[in-house]
């Protein structure tokens, strides 16, 4: 599944400054709420973009603000944390067995474990929380995919076992839409893990609001396109949060978020990109964390003969990736915030050899395209949609990929459409070339893989991709549970799609978040932006 949240453009400066105003208001009133309990010191402020709410339902959410107030509310099996992401840590479940054939998993559960309602929390809740997930048939519902049965063993053992091995499902566990959830205060307002869910399960606009779960912190309010907040969880079976009061307040332009936290007014900021990044002056009210985002821009190339007869030739779309200069993107577009692993498995996961990545050679893309049969070229439609691939500019992307592919004699016209029109376009399979974003699912190579390279994969069936060893690397894979022999088999997956080329990865963008000096404990989730309950003042 495809997460993209374009940033929107800033806006005027007397809309930014209204912003800041009314934000600053608002924070204003934070702490000084008669009976809050909260000082300043214990109230963490974040600002950020928050116009891409969907729904705060675990079992329904897909969209970035509420991965991250689940992830806070709603605990889950396991977890990966920074700067490991290959490494599964237990969470609730303090232990694990793994049957020698891959089908079966039974966990152990935190014995004293409560949810905020004072319900203790059991495999009974396992259970419901999985069942309901898969039977909602949302967004996050492929998640549960894998499951051919859940048993409850006793009130502290769930075994799950699964159709065919997936070597990736651990990892799959640790996402938000996978947090445990109390099945008694769900049901209580309408919820329901029966296979009819899809339609009689009516929890979502009370979860909306309010969350149901035993996280270190609990949803209390929550105002689309305000403001969220979240409180510590007073009975959390836990290591104690920090902070006592947790506060999203919705300001869409980077650049009043900037001033907000240069001013103190917010004690993170967090849609920062290297413009923005550029004017900040470290001090004392600000200071820049950095670090490697999981999401990817990249250029489809269209494998159908039916689309283009001359991108149907491997040795053209091999051609095309020698033609990159994929330096000049890193170095020049994007001012070195970002990196390029060599295909479509972002680095900080499992079987990625940076050393395998291509490198610009022009005289062999002009080789590959006579003895394809066009030593001239020929021409192409290059498409893009105008909103930001994850926080990257379309237009000079294109315009640089346009200059690349002239000089071995490809001519690029662009082609621009609004992303909802284009999006529908490339999902029916129509562009030539297409630039893009994809986000990251869960931590496991698995998704890419099964997104990028198996025939029928989401994406693969945009560019008709179809080649049986890659098919077969990809269900190995996802088979083998040793993490050494599995990265050999990524690796070899890597040198056979470079050599198909059905994609080409261009840009790993880096991250940048503001925060204040005295906040501790920041790193940045490639999935969540950050876990909040490990920060500090």
């Amino acid at each position: 599944m495809c997460r993209s949240h374009p940033r929107l453009s800033r806006r005027s400066r007397f809309v930014a400054l209204s912003v800041l105003i009314l934000a600053t208001l608002a924070v204003g009133c934070l702490w000084s709420t008669p009976g809050q309990g909260q000082g300043r010191a214990e109230t963490l402020i974040i600002v950020r973009n928050i116009d891409d709410y969907v729904t705060n339902d675990p079992g329904r959410q897909y969209e970035y603000t509420s991965q991250m107030l689940d992830q806070s509310s709603y605990d889950t099996l396991v977890t990966v944390e920074a700067p490991d992401f290959t490494k599964i840590q237990p969470k609730l479940a303090e232990r694990w067995e793994i049957t020698s054939d891959g089908l079966t998993y039974t966990f152990h559960l935190h014995g004293g474990v409560r949810f905020t309602s004072g319900n203790p929390l059991t495999a009974n809740d396992v259970r419901f929380s999985f069942r309901r997930l898969k039977y909602l048939e949302d967004n996050p519902s492929f998640f549960m995919d894998p499951v051919k049965d859940f048993q409850v063993v006793n009130d502290t053992t769930v075994k799950i076992t699964l159709s065919a091995p997936d070597a990736s499902f651990l990892a799959a566990l640790a996402a938000p839409p996978t947090g445990i959830l109390d099945s008694k205060t769900v049901i209580a307002h309408g919820g329901t893990d029966a296979d009819t869910a899809k339609t009689a399960d009516k929890a979502t606009s009370w979860l909306n609001e309010q969350s149901a779960g035993a996280g270190p912190y609990l949803l209390t309010s929550f105002r689309k396109n305000e403001q969220a907040v979240l409180e510590r969880n007073a009975g959390y079976w836990g290591p104690k949060p920090y902070f006592g009061k947790i506060v999203f307040l919705h300001v869409k332009d980077g650049t009043t978020q900037r001033q907000m936290a240069e001013r103190g007014d917010a004690d993170i900021a967090q849609d920062f990109d290297p413009d923005i990044v550029a004017k900040v002056t470290p001090g004392a009210k600000i200071k820049i964390v950095e670090g490697l985002s999981m999401n990817q821009v990249y250029m489809a190339v269209n494998t159908n003969p039916q689309v283009s007869k001359e991108l149907a030739d491997k040795r053209v779309r091999q051609a095309i990736s020698y033609a990159i200069d994929y330096d000049g993107i890193i170095k020049g577009l994007v001012r070195d915030a970002a990196v390029r692993p060599p295909a479509m498995f972002p680095i900080g996961v499992l079987g990625v050899d940076t050393g395998m990545a291509r490198q610009r050679d022009v005289a062999k893309a002009k080789q590959l395209l006579a003895e394809a049969g066009y030593p001239t070229g020929f021409p192409i439609k290059l498409n893009y949609w105008t909103s930001p691939l994850l926080g990257v500019p379309p237009e000079p992307l294109a315009a640089k990929l346009q200059q690349d592919l002239g000089a071995v004699g490809i001519k690029a016209t662009l082609e621009p459409k609004e992303r909802s029109v284009l999006i529908t376009e490339y999902r029916q399979g129509k562009p030539q070339l297409m630039l893009a974003s994809w986000s990251p699912d869960y931590l496991d190579p698995h998704p890419w893989a099964d997104a990028f390279y198996r025939k029928g994969g989401p994406a693969a069936k945009r560019v008709a991709y179809d080649n049986p060893k890659a098919v077969e690397l990809v269900a190995a894979g996802d088979r083998e549970l040793d993490p050494v022999k599995r990265a050999v088999i990524y690796k070899q997956l890597t040198q056979v799609v470079l050599d198909d080329v059905p994609f080409i990865m261009l840009i790993q963008p880096k991250s940048f978040v503001g925060v204040n000096p005295s906040i501790k404990g920041y790193a940045i989730h490639p999935i969540w932006f950050v876990t909040l309950s490990k920060l500090s003042r």
